[in-house]
């Protein structure tokens, strides 16, 4: 042990901690506000971590790839398992907070064709 801070997904290659564990660990950061820096110590958003290195085209992949098996995030609105980045695709951005909301629907209802979906 060399006491040098590392990334979760550097710590993953070095098979400190295994893959699904990891990818989990991965998507829990990302759902309480982005991957933890470990050189900064704050939370980035999944594209400049990966833009810093942080995990590779893979693991970028794996963390967005909509048949990926961690999906841990239920949409009440069509009762199916998300990744956090497909479920933040389905909020709407707040105009006065900026923060994402998921938008429940009644029963029965279906979601406007014209609603239009914010990436963040």
């Amino acid at each position: 042990y060399t006491g040098d801070k590392i990334s979760l997904f550097q710590a993953m290659k070095k098979d400190l901690i295994v893959k699904d564990h990891g990818i989990r660990l991965l998507e829990a950061q990302i759902a309480t506000g982005g991957i933890i820096d470990p050189v900064h110590s704050h939370r980035v958003p999944v594209e400049v971590a990966y833009k810093r290195g942080y995990f590779d085209e893979q693991m970028n992949q794996i963390l967005s790839d909509p048949t990926d098996d961690t999906k841990g995030f239920f949409d009440p609105n069509t009762h199916e398992n998300l990744t956090y980045m497909q479920l933040l695709k389905r909020c709407v951005k707040d105009p006065d907070t900026g923060l994402s909301m998921l938008e429940v629907l009644q029963k029965g209802a279906t979601p406007p064709k014209n609603t239009s979906r914010f990436a963040v």
